[in-house]
């Protein structure tokens, strides 16, 4: 199966912070690992994130011109004629303008993974990418819903084209020998400081902190960005600085490792879309506590692999943290139970399978 990917979005990268352009890069290997061949061509990005109506007119203008440059490649032999065209995450924000015209030309079935749909864009600063994004989302013959909101929002547009591809990770890149010793009450934080609801979820750990007896409980921080000065000064208050340790942005292999000297991840999520570093600290043998908030729940297994507290609730993160440095029975078997998850459900091997079974039937 010949196929073409494009991310509208941002820029795969198997290394970067940003959990999109990994799951971009995950995209691709999980398609490569079914057998299909990917070419990635260079197409321009379409990300326009501040309401610019003139930037995304122009990126619009852009984008359709390398589309048809893209098309006059294939005819003439230079670019191999595609079977299917996968585009990731395409959404009013950054709508995938070649995508359709390339499939529409071609005759060939298009492909949406993490796209999604939100009315109330119609009208204001971004309507001309919820224009876009919903002219994609309606053509494509297959769209790949990562999250129950998702889903629920590509339904009313989409009934019957709509189906499940939950996030996923090279889950052998993160799987270590579980914890063999006590609980030592080693809590690890983990995000991009870019926004204020990264800084939120940062300023809840805090809190959580403050709520925790001062001996026993440390904290690890791993994450850097334009709010990380913001994020530090949370933590200034007299007995807790001592407490915590700021790590910045660490490669994959040395967050692994910091993960592997932990006890619980501790990362409230506040309006994360889902958070492949859940994953990924699950695979590491770290049971979550986090809030029941936007996918976190698509990636966690409340009660199971974790504890998802109400958004915002300092005393019920505290409590389930302290529960679980009590309970050494109950810690041990969240862990064994969060890396059993990601292995057999969340890995790229599954992920891969699933995929394929899908891309099959609208290609065939």
């Amino acid at each position: 199966m010949k196929v073409i990917f494009h991310s509208p979005f941002v820029a795969a990268d198997a290394g970067a912070a940003s959990g999109a352009s990994r799951m971009a890069m995950l995209l691709q290997r999980a398609l490569a690992l079914g057998g299909a061949s990917v070419a990635c061509p260079p197409l321009p990005l379409t990300r326009e994130g501040n309401g610019d109506l003139e930037q995304q007119l122009r990126l619009k203008v852009r984008a359709e011109e390398a589309g048809r440059d893209l098309l006059a490649q294939i005819a003439s032999g230079r670019v191999a004629r595609p079977e299917v065209w996968f585009s990731y995450h395409a959404y009013y924000k950054s709508p995938d303008w070649i995508g359709p015209l390339v499939c529409e030309t071609l005759g060939v079935p298009y492909v949406i993974a993490e796209g999604s749909h939100a009315p109330k864009r119609a009208q204001g600063p971004w309507r001309l990418g919820h224009e876009g994004s919903t002219r994609a989302l309606g053509a494509a013959r297959l769209l790949l819903a990562m999250t129950a909101f998702d889903r629920y929002c590509l339904e009313q547009i989409a009934p019957g084209r709509v189906h499940d591809l939950k996030p996923f990770i090279d889950a052998n890149a993160w799987l270590q020998p579980l914890r063999a010793d006590l609980f030592g009450g080693r809590l690890l934080s983990a995000g991009m400081m870019r926004d204020e609801r990264k800084l939120e979820s940062f300023r809840l750990a805090c809190d959580v902190m403050r709520a925790l007896p001062d001996a026993g409980f440390t904290l690890d921080i791993a994450g850097d960005g334009t709010y990380r000065a913001a994020v530090e000064a949370l933590f200034l208050h007299d007995g807790l600085r001592e407490r915590v340790r700021f790590h910045g942005a660490l490669p994959p292999a040395e967050l692994r490792d910091l993960m592997g000297r932990s006890d619980v991840f501790l990362w409230p999520g506040i309006g994360e879309a889902y958070g492949l570093t859940y994953l990924e600290a699950q695979a590491s043998g770290l049971p979550v506590v986090a809030c029941r908030n936007r996918g976190v729940g698509d990636v966690v297994l409340d009660g199971e692999t974790g504890v998802l507290c109400a958004p915002g609730d300092v005393a019920g993160l505290a409590s389930t943290v302290l529960a679980l440095a009590c309970d050494h029975q109950r810690w041990i078997r969240m862990a064994g139970r969060a890396q059993a998850f990601v292995q057999a459900e969340r890995s790229l091997g599954s992920a891969s399978k699933r995929l394929m079974d899908l891309m099959n039937a609208v290609v065939t």
